[in-house]
Order: C-alpha cells, then structure tokens, then sequence
C-alpha cells in the first residue's frame, strides 16, 4: 500500500494535481448541497435552498437577469461626463454622481453584516441603472451566502393584505418579506394606496430595522418618485425612516437604456 501511495503521489505531483482534486465540488460549502444544516440534533434548512425556493415561488424572472447585471457590466461612461445644473439640480455630471452611487453601493455590500450600516433609497426616473445597480448588488450579497428577495411594492403589499384577510394561508410569505436577509421592494409609489397599506409598508420597513437586534436585515427600496414626492405620498412616520436609516441615492441624467443596445 505505501509503495502505490508513493507511486500515486508521484504521479500526481508530474501533473501538477494536488490531493483535493479528487474531493467533491460544491455549490454551497456550508450545507455540501444537501440543503440542510445540522446544528446538534437540529437540522435546519440552508441559505442556498431558501433562495432557490425564493427564486421559484416570488422572484421568478423579477431577478432574471442577475447574472448580467452586476458590477463588471457597470458602464458609467453610459452616463453624461457634462455638469447641467439647471437641469439636473447638482452641481457634479451625471457620471460623477453614478460612480459615488457605485461606492456606496460596495461599501453597503461590504459592511452588510454591520448591524449600524444603512439601508439604501434609490430615487430617480427610469432608464438610470436602479434596477440593474440593485441587481449588482443582489448577485454579490447571494455570493455571501445571504438569502435575497425581490419584489414590487403593488405585489408585496397585496401578498401581505391577502394574508391579513386569510386568503393567502401560508405565513411564511410574510415572515419571508420580514427576516429574508436582502429585501429589494421595486417601484415604490406605483402601489394603490389606503390607510391599510401604509401601514403594512410601515411594519415591513420598521420591523426589518428593528430585526438588526439579532438578525441583520437589510433593505434595498427603488422609487420613481423625487424626495419631496415621498414626504408628500408618505406619512412622517414612513418618511423619517427613509431619512435616518437609508443612505438616500438621486438618480439622474438622461435614458441610459437606448445607449446600452
């Protein structure tokens, strides 16, 4: 047996492979693919297999073009190098704001486990990159190991009326929208709006800051609506959310998506 094992070791080393070769490869380190994580006699479901029954059940194709968009793809020089302060009411170009965008935007992927880092508000008309910087920032935050969840502010507060009027049975959907690490609500102010909703929306944004106690959760929220439209749509107690929790980003420029084709 020594002799073979020297022979086999030989051989290996004149092909430059080393003793890990022949071990199993997997997608998820932590639960080696079975989807399950034992913690004594508890076995408790993994990250990787929530996101894939995330992916199934409500991302479906909100997040289809994750792979694409993420930071290698992010053009800036898609953006204006042009300062136009009447138009744009700032005092730096288009691509200077976007590139102070992109560095908050790492910073929030960097320290996402930091229980005192913000949240992020992505303000600005469409065709700037919101959803395609969210979805850059989804794709490393699922490369962590964290589970991410996406949806519209129509689609979600309708999920969770439904489930307060017992039409939806299932309360995980709720309990999802609540602890899933990395919650993108997509098109906030498209959302029909009564008494009800905003206080729904109140409980998910407040609960999931109050949930950084013990569980770090983070938010990711994507409007169409200027700052000034949110204080006007949205009561002081939704709105100083948005203020102290969220590093607040303001989109502008001209329809990036006509230069991206």
């Amino acid at each position: 047996m020594e002799i073979l094992k020297k022979e086999k070791n030989k051989i290996l080393k004149n092909l430059n492979i080393d003793d890990t070769y022949f071990e199993p490869k997997f997608d998820c380190p932590i639960c080696k693919d079975t989807g399950y994580v034992q913690n004594g006699n508890i076995y408790s479901i993994c990250n990787c297999m929530k996101q894939k029954l995330f992916d199934i059940e409500y991302n479906k194709s909100n997040i289809g073009n994750i792979e694409k968009d993420n930071f290698d793809n992010f053009n800036v020089n898609l953006y204006s190098d042009k300062i136009d302060e009447a138009m744009y009411s700032s005092n730096i170009s288009p691509r200077d704001n976007i590139k102070n965008i992109k560095n908050i935007a790492l910073d929030f992927i960097k320290n996402f486990n930091n229980p005192e880092s913000k949240n992020l508000l992505f303000i600005g008309n469409t065709g700037l990159g919101k959803t395609f910087l969210s979805n850059a920032i989804a794709n490393e935050i699922l490369k962590l190991g964290k589970t991410v969840l996406y949806q519209t502010a129509p689609n979600m507060l309708d999920t969770i009326i439904n489930y307060r009027f017992n039409k939806e049975s299932d309360s995980s959907v709720y309990q999802n929208i609540l602890e899933t690490d990395l919650l993108i609500i997509d098109d906030l102010g498209t959302e029909t709006l009564n008494s009800m909703k905003f206080t729904e929306l109140f409980n998910v944004i407040n609960s999931r800051i109050l949930n950084q106690n013990h569980h770090i959760t983070k938010t990711i929220i994507s409007t169409n609506l200027s700052l000034q439209d949110l204080s006007q749509t949205y009561d002081e107690r939704i709105f100083s959310r948005f203020v102290g929790y969220y590093d607040i980003c303001r989109f502008f420029g001209e329809d990036i998506r006509f230069k991206n084709k």
